[in-house]
């Protein structure tokens, strides 16, 4: 069974990422990947992309430590293992720290940029409206390069024809 702490920050990080952009609603869809997952918590899907579903993936980590005193940066542990498994997926992928005790979250990408273990996280991207923005546009145009129609599957039913 979860923790208590990580399950709390997972459900903060629920509120945070689907806080209305405007008054059409949440621009981005989250769905928990329980705890059979190793490297992922969240896969979240894009709302309003066009022709296609963009989608991107998130581990949270949680604190209660605080920051630290030279940079402000989130006290929290991510593993080596963690940040190269969640990086080897073929998808956008990040790692979002909770400070639980202000119900904040900070987001730093985990697209293979820094391949190493982490004792904190940069606080420079909290998942405010502006940078959950920026974020839809980021993997809106990382899908858009790919056409759905590029798999020729062998299990095609000729019927759909």
């Amino acid at each position: 069974m979860r923790d208590a702490l990580g399950q709390r920050g997972e459900r903060i990080f629920e509120v945070l990422i689907t806080k209305f952009h405007s008054d059409a609603g949440s621009i981005f869809k989250p769905q928990f990947l329980g705890d059979k997952w190793q490297y992922v918590d969240f896969i979240v899907e894009l709302v309003g992309a066009v022709s296609y579903v963009p989608y991107f993936f998130v581990q949270v980590k949680t604190t209660r430590q605080g920051y630290t005193r030279k940079d402000n940066r989130l006290k929290v542990k991510v593993k080596e293992e963690s940040v190269v498994g969640i990086a080897s997926y073929p998808a956008p992928t990040y790692i979002v720290g909770i400070d639980e005790i202000q119900e904040v979250g900070y987001l730093v990408s985990a697209n293979g940029e820094n391949l190493k273990s982490l004792s904190s996280l940069s606080t420079n991207f909290p998942l405010n409206k502006q940078n959950r923005e920026i974020l839809w546009h980021e993997v809106n145009n990382f899908w858009s390069q790919y056409n759905s129609k590029n798999l020729v599957s062998q299990f095609s039913d000729q019927q759909w024809r």
